[in-house]
């Protein structure tokens, strides 16, 4: 019979109130009910799971505390002083002088247990031989002969008692602690405290940039993936081509698209759950998908992944006869799984075989069905010693399974990988030894399986009467609203209007406007969109872009988010204002994209002006379905319609720049100031954004220098406000500008405290890369003229 290990992640999970109710034996009946704040079930829980929050019971010793501990025994005077940390039935010492290698105690036994319930700040026992509460407490009355204690409680930022500091002596002490020994025994407590959270905050940061490192490398490579998937696709739709290829060659294009949706895919998931939850590896895994499956689908993917991969033996996918064609469920991460299992399989065997098998598992009427992926293969058995750390976080201390190193790894990464994809949609998975049973081979090889469950997709004529009403509560793009309508009328047996768009005379040529940085993706949407028949111009920024926005009329325009010198957002911002004064008869039509804009960025672009938005990578059939929806079809129909002489100028020559004054209103378009400071001085930086934003202007502030690189190289500010302690950085930064940057950041500003608010800043040489000069602290009115200036 098949059993699963059990999983284990990098998170420790709160035992739940059943769990908690299993063993009672936690909870103490001796204690003083006058002295002490018994806590609920549910306020034990909620305790317990901020202990679990830092990751630190049965961990290693670790230096900070062992110094604190080994410091209080000497100041003292103890032979024992703990950190003691409170479980569910145990307290477990994180720092133990004097105990040797004893890390843990029953809970009901400790003295801890008496400490975090009591109201007092201390909890101090003179004579324990004499306290009713733990005269007959086996570590008073047996060989450890404890006599006294003195505890403080660990209190988290949380409010919290995690358990205690304590120092401990073999004999009684009738007068307790004096008052300095008290507070320094709270100070210890609260030292302890102190390396706790910082040890957490280690282990968040960490972890955070490891997501971080996940999440970039993600869009990283969406970028060459855009290319790679535009160029597949026209060389797809290109029939010329294709009719001289041989079945081979085109066999070879179709797998190489296929992959490249995939690795799409997948980097498009662990982009979203980065920038939906930033939290720690796991989470990568965290959302859960359902779709439509197609089994075949998933079945050809894997063999075009694994098709191209050196292998020695052969590998066979099969697929019962009581699978369903298409089920509902998260398709991506049942593929990851499946493909996890066979390249593990493939790259361990090299000789019998790999076989994967996909039946259904079927349940009682109150249960859904299951899907079963079972994975054998022939290669090196795995040792018995191996099996609990399967499915577990890759080991830091590695020992081969087998041969090589490598092979453990990519084994550890896969088979974790496994458990955190089946962990989110509430499936199962496993692992055994290869039987005899299993197949024509030898006994050696190992059976990896795992199992979610499933529902059948609705019919057409089920989709037909909840569609709508999922659409009142379903926020849609003009894309899926086409589809959408298309589908609609097909199913009910209407005519689309597309029909109508097919008779329409086109007699002039359809421009397109293509603004982006990345010059591989820029090349192939120009040529996708010169194929459909558009006439393409090119902007690598959005200053560029900018420009030729009001010197053209376009069908339609292409705009990425980030970008150097002037990102997209920023640019269809004020082009919309232009357009609102210089060009109010005509509305140009403009489509946000990026590879990485989260969904608070598409609404703040279409806030701003952008049309609709389209997710890179961006194949030939995404533009094709742009292109032909409502709104893009009116867009063409607005500019056939407007044929006269006066729009054949506009198209050609340059629309003249009205030339405003500060004085006149922005339209909504607030001047941006970036303001550079240390963090010591918080008070002056408050002061400036305040006075700012009096000023009608929008700030953002950076206290680091990463920051301040990040915001200096990710645009161009109209003001940049600078503490003296960020000028060095301002002289990097001008090296930098002139060999990356065509425009040059103006109006950097110096907030210096050597020269007076009443004083010109004329009489005064400014540092190299600084333009102006202002006083500090800054002076309200002073700001305003320097802020009109550089207007």
């Amino acid at each position: 019979m098949e059993t699963s290990t059990e999983m284990d992640v990098n998170e420790e999970t709160a035992p739940t109130a059943s769990e908690a109710n299993d063993s009672m034996d936690w909870m103490l009946t001796n204690y003083d009910a006058a002295a002490s704040k018994p806590q609920s079930l549910e306020e034990e829980l909620a305790r317990l799971q901020i202990l679990r929050s830092y990751l630190i019971l049965d961990s290693e010793r670790e230096f900070p505390f062992e110094r604190l501990t080994a410091l209080a025994s000497r100041t003292f005077g103890t032979p024992i002083a703990l950190v003691s940390l409170i479980d569910l039935g145990r307290q477990w010492f994180m720092s133990n002088r004097g105990l040797g290698d004893l890390r843990q105690t029953p809970r009901n036994l400790g003295f801890c247990t008496h400490a975090i319930l009591s109201k007092n700040d201390l909890f101090i026992i003179p004579d324990a031989s004499v306290d009713p509460r733990f005269m007959d407490n086996p570590f008073v009355a047996g060989e450890a002969n404890i006599r006294f204690y003195a505890g403080a409680p660990l209190i988290a930022p949380e409010g919290y008692k995690l358990g205690t500091f304590c120092i401990i002596d073999t004999k009684t002490r009738p007068e307790g602690l004096d008052f300095e020994s008290k507070q320094n025994l709270r100070e210890m407590s609260a030292m302890a405290v102190d390396i706790l959270v910082a040890r957490r905050q280690k282990r968040e940061r960490e972890t955070e940039k490891n997501s971080q490192l996940i999440a970039c490398s993600a869009h990283d490579l969406l970028t060459p993936l855009s290319g790679i998937e535009l160029s597949l696709s026209l060389m797809k739709d290109d029939e010329a081509l294709m009719e001289k290829l041989s079945e081979e060659n085109k066999k070879g294009i179709l797998q190489a698209s296929k992959c490249s949706d995939i690795l799409q895919q997948i980097c498009r998931n662990v982009q979203t759950t980065f920038t939906e939850t930033k939290s720690a590896f796991e989470s990568a895994f965290s959302m859960s998908m359902p779709e439509t499956v197609n089994i075949d689908d998933l079945v050809q993917k894997l063999y075009a992944i694994l098709e191209p991969m050196p292998k020695k033996v052969p590998v066979e996918i099969s697929v019962d006869s009581d699978v369903p064609k298409e089920i509902l469920s998260d398709g991506s991460k049942i593929f990851r799984c499946a493909m996890n299992y066979l390249v593990v399989a493939a790259t361990r065997t090299q000789t019998g075989m790999v076989k994967m098998t996909i039946s259904v598992e079927k349940h009682d009427e109150r249960k859904r069905a299951s899907l079963v992926v079972k994975c054998e293969d022939t290669g090196p058995s795995i040792e018995l010693d191996a099996y609990e750390r399967l499915f577990k976080p890759v080991s830091s201390n590695l020992e081969s399974y087998n041969d090589g190193d490598d092979e453990q790894v990519s084994l550890e990464l896969a088979l974790f990988s496994v458990a955190c994809q089946m962990d989110v949609i509430g499936g199962e998975f496993g692992f055994r030894a290869r039987q005899l049973g299993d197949s024509e081979s030898n006994g050696l090889g190992s059976m990896f399986w795992f199992s979610t469950p499933f529902s059948l997709p609705l019919t057409k004529e089920e989709e037909a009467i909840l569609l709508p009403r999922k659409m009142q509560k379903t926020k849609l793009t003009h894309a899926d609203a086409s589809r959408f309508h298309n589908a609609i009328s097909s199913m009910l047996g209407g005519s689309s209007e597309s029909a109508i768009t097919k008779n329409q005379v086109v007699e002039r040529q359809k421009r397109a406007l293509v603004i982006e940085d990345s010059e591989m993706v820029r090349k192939m949407l120009v040529k996708a969109l010169t194929k459909m028949g558009y006439d393409v111009i090119e902007a690598e920024n959005g200053m560029a872009g900018l420009e030729e926005l009001q010197n053209t009329l376009f069908d339609i325009t292409l705009c990425d988010f980030l970008m150097p010198i002037m990102d997209g957002l920023d640019c269809i911002q004020q082009y919309r204002v232009w357009e609102k004064v210089d060009r109010p008869w005509f509305t140009q039509r403009i489509v946000g994209i990026s590879a990485h804009a989260t969904e608070l960025d598409v609404e703040r672009g279409r806030g701003i002006g952008m049309d609709d938005f389209l997710p890179k990578p961006i194949t030939t059939q995404h533009l094709t379905d742009l292109l032909a929806t409502d709104d893009q079809i009116a867009a063409c129909k607005r500019l056939d319609t407007i044929a006269t002489k006066a729009l054949e100028e506009v198209q050609e020559q340059p629309i003249r720049k009205r030339r405003k004054t500060s004085m006149e209103p922005e339209f909504g378009v607030q001047r941006t100031c970036l303001i550079l400071a240390s963090s010591s001085t918080a008070m002056h930086t408050e002061m400036t954004e305040k006075a700012v934003q009096e000023c009608n202007w929008q700030s953002t502030k950076a206290h680091s220098d990463d920051d301040a690189w990040t915001l200096l190289k990710m645009r161009t500010w109209n003001v940049v406000l600078v503490d003296d302690s960020f000028a060095g950085l301002i002289e990097e930064f001008r090296q930098w500008e002139s060999k990356k940057r065509v425009t040059r950041q103006g109006n950097i500003v110096l907030m210096s405290e050597n020269l007076d608010q009443t004083t010109s800043s004329k009489s005064f040489i400014a540092p190299d890369g600084i333009d102006r000069i202002i006083g500090k602290p800054v002076n309200r009115e002073a700001l305003q003229r320097m802020l009109d200036v550089c207007d």
